[in-house]
């Protein structure tokens, strides 16, 4: 029985060696099922680790080297094994911990003020990129510089080589553009 099982585990040491590689899988993949479901997994948890140790496997078999006196081969697979149960307890406590995290902090019922202001924020962007890329750049720099940095009006008219009355003009009519643009995504304009 060994020689046979030395001999397999030398033939999968080639990875391009399919029929080599079913026949390992064939002989492995049940007892290894079957003891990750012993460990109290479920078959999808099961069957995620098994893919994880037969996909390490494929990796570590061509530098295998099966030395009689460290031990045996099942015992090495079983250590292996036993480490990928730890890696998918620890990966589970961590996804428990997030997603406990996730409940603690939020509410199921409405979103949090983090969200309600990223969304806001996402809206006017967008809202600013569309009325942007329709309006001439002369008028949109004197919505920029007035508006959004908050230069004086006599300021932006100074550098732009426009009148004052220009920028609150321009100013006035690009903001009206913006806030029609903003009322498309937002359901209500006025909840704060």
């Amino acid at each position: 029985m060994s020689e046979t099982r030395s001999s397999l585990l030398r033939r999968v040491r080639d990875a391009k060696d399919s029929a080599s590689w079913r026949e390992f899988v064939a002989l492995y993949e049940p007892l290894l099922l079957s003891y990750v479901r012993s460990r109290g997994l479920n078959d999808h948890d099961a069957r995620d680790v098994v893919q994880e140790i037969l996909a390490g496997l494929v990796k570590a078999m061509p530098n295998f080297e099966l030395d009689r006196g460290r031990g045996r081969f099942r015992t090495w697979l079983w250590q292996v094994t036993h480490n990928a149960l730890a890696d998918a307890a620890r990966k589970k406590q961590r996804r428990q911990a997030a997603e406990d995290g996730w409940r603690q902090r939020s509410s199921a019922d409405e979103p949090d003020r983090q969200w309600l202001t990223s969304y806001r924020q996402r809206v006017l962007e967008f809202a600013l990129e569309q009325v942007r890329g329709r309006t001439q750049p002369a008028t949109w720099a004197c919505f920029e510089r007035h508006v959004l940095q908050g230069h004086a009006s006599k300021e932006v008219a100074k550098a732009l080589g426009v009148s004052a009355n220009v920028v609150y003009v321009n100013a006035s009519r690009v903001l009206g553009r913006v806030r029609e643009q903003c009322a498309e995504y937002l359901e209500e304009l006025a909840d704060e």
